[in-house]
């Protein structure tokens, strides 16, 4: 399929020239990027292989996916859309351009995706709309689920409206801060390690990307790792609003998969097999070590937030070029076989550790109070802030940070719940000595940094 025709139809949020010129140099024989600003501001030479669509209104990827077929019928289109919520259209495109019948809402709609796993990891679970949540009685759930549970709602992200039970206490207490925008599914909770992985599926094979650990502080208060004067000061808006925000996530090696991780991995990649899958998988499980027991959570159409950064910076790949290397070219030279149809990068830059951090707020703060922690906003950078923190007192040593930031109109920033839009992320850069530091002391760098205390 070398000599295919091929169209790379890719969401962008701006167009400039680091844009243009990190397209300009792929395999694909035309791309078109699509954006919502108007092209007219545009005062950059473009590309002749590039072509640039703006795209308004409530179906403009709908129109756009469609246009890309009309305007370019004897090209293979491959997507390259981000986030959660615009999975489906990167199914769409597959299933046009391969000829399969993939429903989206089985990596979306969580009661779709359990149905569809059924008879890989059977859950008890119940789900209901949010009224007959509001009229359902608390023996109900004891008796069909236990005595510990979850309840989230079955199509939203960010662990909007998620909350644990463990009494009739809490179970009373978290109706009225359920959404009714949601329906519901209820099911056993699970207090174990939090682990991810990114694949990418193609041709009977999965190809892993990324492993990751990530931490909820949820998991911090299971094992009581918080002190008595962080929960004093956080404990009733960590119960209300965080307690299932994953603060921190970081890279592992894939030589450190279990056997069950991979028994797992393969039974998924059976079911992606059944259906003739295309495209990457973010996958999220529960693991206990010691007990060696697993627990499947969820898997969605997308990639893991930031791992982008993490492929192209330890496998010196970059994602946009996965699709052509391996359903174009099926060019596999770059992975080796784990187990099974599994397979993994051959190669991987060493002494290079990556963690993401995700800060948070408890009320709206703004962009100099972040900069006030520095004690002395115009000598000393938030930047240079952060390494001198660290290694005061932690002991750890940061190679880089590269800082991901979106604040409001008024340089504000807000809590995920009440504005998901601003953000405060960044990743830190180690070597092998500082990343095992880290890892040791995560669980109070977590209390120091989430909330901006820096005490």
């Amino acid at each position: 399929m070398k000599n295919t025709k091929t169209l790379l139809l890719a969401q962008v949020a701006n167009v400039s020239k680091e844009t243009l010129l990190s397209f300009s140099t792929l395999p694909y024989t035309k791309i078109r990027l699509l954006y919502s600003w108007n092209k007219d501001t545009l005062k950059i030479k473009i590309p002749s292989n590039i072509s640039i669509v703006s795209y308004t209104g409530v179906n403009w990827l709908n129109r756009a996916i469609n246009t890309a077929y009309t305007d370019f019928p004897e090209y293979m289109v491959l997507p390259l859309f981000s986030w959660d919520d615009n999975s489906k259209y990167a199914i769409k495109v597959f299933n046009k351009s391969f000829g399969s019948k993939i429903n989206p809402k089985i990596f979306k709609e969580k009661d779709v995706m359990q149905k569809f796993l059924w008879d890989v990891w059977e859950k008890n679970i119940m789900k209901r709309t949010y009224k007959e949540v509001m009229h359902m009685e608390y023996d109900e759930l004891l008796d069909w689920v236990g005595p510990m549970s979850i309840i989230k709602p079955t199509n939203a992200s960010a662990s909007r409206s998620t909350f644990k039970i463990t009494s009739k206490e809490d179970f009373l207490d978290i109706l009225p801060k359920l959404s009714r925008n949601f329906d519901y599914m209820i099911e056993e909770y699970i207090g174990w390690e939090l682990y991810s992985v990114d694949v990418f599926y193609a041709d009977s094979k999965m190809y892993l990307l990324t492993y990751a650990r990530e931490i909820a502080m949820i998991e911090l208060s299971d094992k009581n790792k918080f002190s008595k004067e962080f929960l004093a000061k956080y404990g009733e808006e960590l119960q209300k609003h965080f307690n299932f925000i994953l603060p921190i996530s970081y890279h592992l090696d894939f030589s450190m998969l279990a056997k069950l991780e991979l028994s797992l991995l393969e039974q998924l990649r059976v079911k992606l097999e059944e259906i003739d899958y295309r495209w990457v998988i973010h996958l999220e499980y529960k693991y206990d070590k010691t007990a060696k027991k697993i627990w499947f959570l969820e898997w969605g159409a997308r990639y893991g937030w930031y791992r982008k950064i993490f492929i192209k910076e330890i496998y010196n790949t970059d994602i946009k070029r996965i699709p052509y290397y391996l359903l174009v070219e099926k060019d596999t030279s770059r992975f080796k076989q784990l187990k099974w149809n599994i397979y993994s990068f051959k190669e991987q830059e060493h002494n290079l550790n990556f963690v993401r951090i995700k800060t948070n707020f408890v009320d709206t703060t703004n962009y100099i109070d972040i900069l006030k922690k520095t004690g002395n906003i115009f000598e000393v950078s938030f930047q240079s802030f952060l390494k001198d923190y660290f290694l005061r007192t932690f002991w750890i040593r940061i190679k880089k940070i590269d800082f991901y930031v979106k604040y409001s109109s008024g340089f504000n920033f807000f809590p995920f719940y009440r504005e998901k839009l601003t953000k405060l992320d960044y990743i830190l850069e180690f070597d092998d000595e500082n990343f095992e530091l880290y890892k040791k002391k995560k669980f109070k760098i977590i209390e120091k940094t989430f909330f901006h205390d820096y005490k």
